[in-house]
């Protein structure tokens, strides 16, 4: 990890647990909180990856007092079914890379826990690197095989899209691709329609009521941003809320997430915070273009 990013990352873990100390909990307790983790590896060293040692201390946190759900019984909720318990949380892993396989999953067969894995369609058995992630040295993705056999073990596999790029930022044909073709092609490897999509990066600008339009039209049963908060009743099933999970949140900030200490407070809601970052991505965008055309 760069001194950079280092130190940037201790100045947020400073926050965060001055935060984690000082900000109330919610009371709001009976709906749903919404866990996002994307990889699960022992030399963890960027900000979308947890230890299995950490991913093991946030299990057992769950395990004592907290209710790790399905997704079939969110969905049964929404469908009017069964209610979800109280204190009731749902794990998800976006993006769809091997070391869930080989990490997560031996630990939640362990802890007797469910979760969803949202993967990129067009990256199953590949070793690459996603539209937002072009920093990051190239990483192996699940295989069919390996989709297949966690299916089989009770994790529910949903759609990332195909390449990892905000629906916002592409023309409606091609933001229909992600949406529908990423979920047939899923469908037609596991066998049974995939009923859950993660919206690519999910924050706010990253998609509009347009695409959540597209979402339910495509024939998914719910969908998930990356806008942090709780879901509470009665839950919007095609914007569904969830919460980060950094390397860096120890116990004591894993326990802030799930009373919901940060939940007023995070600017990433905002879709003001997120445009001069936008403008930043696209004007890097545009130089890469520029220089592969020159070169």
């Amino acid at each position: 990890m760069k001194l950079k990013t280092l130190r940037q990352s201790r100045l947020r873990i400073g926050f965060r647990k001055l935060a984690a100390v000082c900000l109330p909990p919610q009371r709001a307790f009976y709906g749903l909180r919404v866990l996002t983790y994307h990889r699960v590896r022992p030399d963890a060293d960027d900000p979308r990856s947890v230890t299995p040692i950490r991913f093991r201390e946030h299990l057992s946190l769950l395990k004592d007092g907290w209710r790790v759900v399905s997704l079939e019984e969110v969905l049964q909720a929404l469908d009017g079914g069964a209610p979800l318990p109280e204190r009731a949380v749902l794990i998800t892993f976006d993006d769809g890379y091997a070391d869930l396989y080989d990490y997560a999953l031996p630990l939640l067969a362990e802890f007797g826990m469910s979760a969803v894995v949202f993967m990129l369609a067009r990256y199953v058995g590949k070793v690459g690197k996603t539209y937002s992630e072009a920093n990051y040295p190239p990483a192996p993705f699940l295989r069919a095989s390996q989709l297949r056999e966690m299916q089989a073990a009770g994790i529910e596999i949903g759609s990332h899209g195909l390449w990892h790029i905000p629906l916002s930022h592409l023309p409606q044909k091609e933001a229909e691709k992600e949406v529908f073709l990423s979920r047939q092609i899923l469908s037609e490897l596991l066998g049974r329609p995939v009923r859950s999509f993660s919206y690519p990066w999910g924050r706010a600008g990253d998609f509009t009521d347009e695409h959540v339009a597209m979402v339910a039209q495509a024939g998914y049963d719910i969908a998930f941003t990356m806008l942090h908060g709780f879901n509470a009743f009665p839950l919007d099933r095609f914007r569904m809320r969830r919460c980060h999970v950094y390397p860096f949140d120890d116990g004591q900030l894993f326990q802030a997430i799930l009373e919901g200490r940060f939940d007023r407070w995070c600017l990433k809601n905002s879709a003001l915070w997120q445009l001069p970052k936008c403008w930043w991505r696209r004007w890097k965008s545009l130089m890469r273009d520029g220089a592969g055309k020159n070169s």
